[in-house]
């Protein structure tokens, strides 16, 4: 039978001992990380305000751009000021990401020295105290959280330069669109102001015809005004025939008139002759040509 080992007294708190100890090395190596992580997620929490209040900034700056840049009367956007604003904000970004990007290699260099430095220490021998230690550890946090803090602004500094690039070629984009409709509406204006210059020609030859139509039918009226005025044709013949024989009627008369003072001065004569005696015979003759004279006339 295998023999059973029995755990002293003495065992048992050695073990136990053990560990106590590697659970404190974990509770402090846990705590370590911690900080390390809280510190990291502080500086991320505070380059995301910083970003946020940047990029309202940035948002209120280009709303009062476009305020200014506006057009009142045609409602659009100067686009070489829009450009200018664009390629200036993109060039102030590129600059910052490389003035970032140099501290970034200045942080990372002091830490390699800070590094170097503990490893030439440890080489030559020389013992730590407890202080130097800890101090180092201070600024070795320190430098991390710096440059934790310069990745994140960095880092939200490539997404606004990102978010920048693509609002500028969605501008561009725009820009384009907007050449395009004002080059077709120049092209519409130009139409529609050769048909206004034609319909104002044939406006004008318009009134000008107008004017000579006027012109005709007022003389088509007076013409038809004097057409009735103008007796009927009809009763111009009657007139006319009337009148022909009131002349006919007077040239008869006057005949009888004639006729009859003939017939007066021969009945003289008669009388003188028969010495103011009248011979009835004579009247009657004469009265019968004056009854034939009636019949004839």
């Amino acid at each position: 039978m295998d023999r059973i080992l029995k755990l002293t007294a003495e065992h048992k708190y050695e073990i136990a001992n053990r560990e106590l100890e590697q659970l404190k090395l974990n509770i402090e190596e846990g705590r370590e990380k911690s900080e390390t992580l809280l510190e990291r997620l502080k500086a991320i929490l505070e380059g995301t305000d910083l970003s946020i209040a940047e990029i309202r900034k940035e948002a209120f700056d280009f709303g009062r751009f476009l305020s200014a840049a506006e057009n009142g009367r045609t409602g659009k956007y100067d686009a070489e000021k829009l450009m200018k604003y664009m390629d200036d904000k993109f060039k102030a970004k590129e600059a910052l990401i490389d003035k970032l990007q140099l501290k970034n290699v200045s942080l990372k260099t002091q830490i390699l020295k800070a590094d170097t430095q503990i490893r030439h220490k440890e080489e030559m021998g020389d013992d730590l105290k407890f202080i130097d230690f800890h101090q180092l550890q201070i600024e070795n946090k320190k430098h991390v959280k710096d440059i934790d803090d310069r990745n994140s602004k960095l880092l939200t500094l490539k997404i606004n330069a990102g978010n920048t690039v693509q609002t500028l070629n969605s501008l561009k984009k725009k820009l384009n669109d907007a050449e395009r409709e004002q080059t077709h509406i120049s092209i519409e204006m130009k139409i529609k102001q050769g048909k206004m210059e034609k319909t104002k020609k044939a406006i004008k030859k318009t009134q000008e015809d107008i004017k000579k139509i006027d012109l005709n039918n007022r003389g088509q009226r007076a013409m038809q005004q004097q057409i009735t005025n103008m007796p009927n044709p009809t009763k111009f013949v009657e007139q006319k025939n009337q009148c022909q024989e009131l002349k006919n009627c007077v040239k008869n008369w006057t005949r009888k008139i004639e006729i009859a003072e003939v017939a007066h001065k021969k009945a003289r004569q008669v009388i003188r002759q028969n010495g103011g005696y009248v011979d009835e015979g004579y009247n009657e003759m004469d009265q019968y040509e004056m009854n034939w004279d009636d019949e004839w006339f």
